[in-house]
């Protein structure tokens, strides 16, 4: 019934949803970005998203799983935009220290950061310039179509396309390089 209100644009439906399901959100989010601060803003985005899309929701489908997939969607792109930042990736050297040798991993890890560029290098250039855009500049794919002036699903061919071929260029690399993937692109 709630999600029937929300859908129609009933703002005490969209409060009701936020304070029964907000604390559950907050549980599940901390854990992953442990700062309470970042935390706070993503259940705001989360929620926000959720009235951008409130008529969008099946009804007839569980409003918590359509909530957790935003949330957990969410929580990969403050990662995204976070590993980003040079900072977290030095904290993240640190923190395995103690699992292997950092001048072993830091060494592997800029090793594997070239394997990527060059495997980024040999796409088309459009489809290069879209790819980099995504990933190194964290823009949505809007507004890369915006910046590009070409559509937005073009923008998204171009990033799958992008995507299947650096998976295929590094499927007989190693475990670290799944891990790298799944971080940084």
């Amino acid at each position: 019934m709630l999600v029937k209100s929300l859908q129609k644009g009933d703002v005490f439906a969209f409060n009701e949803l936020f304070h029964k399901y907000s604390q559950k959100v907050y549980n599940f989010s901390i854990k992953h970005l442990e700062n309470e601060e970042d935390t706070k803003d993503l259940i705001q985005e989360i929620f926000l998203k959720i009235w951008d899309k409130r008529e969008k929701i099946d009804e007839n489908k569980s409003f918590n799983g359509f909530l957790f997939t935003i949330a957990l969607n969410s929580i990969r792109n403050y990662f995204r935009k976070k590993v980003k930042d040079r900072k977290l990736i030095n904290r993240w050297l640190e923190e395995t220290e103690s699992f292997s040798d950092t001048t072993k991993l830091s060494t592997e890890f800029k090793s594997l950061e070239k394997v990527v560029n060059t495997i980024v290098e040999q796409l088309p250039p459009k489809r290069q310039t879209v790819f980099r855009l995504s990933r190194n500049e964290g823009l949505s794919n809007d507004e890369i179509a915006s910046r590009m002036d070409i559509q937005k699903k073009t923008v998204e061919n171009h990033l799958n396309l992008a995507l299947k071929y650096l998976r295929e260029k590094l499927q007989s690399h190693s475990l670290l390089v799944i891990l790298f993937f799944i971080l940084f692109y």
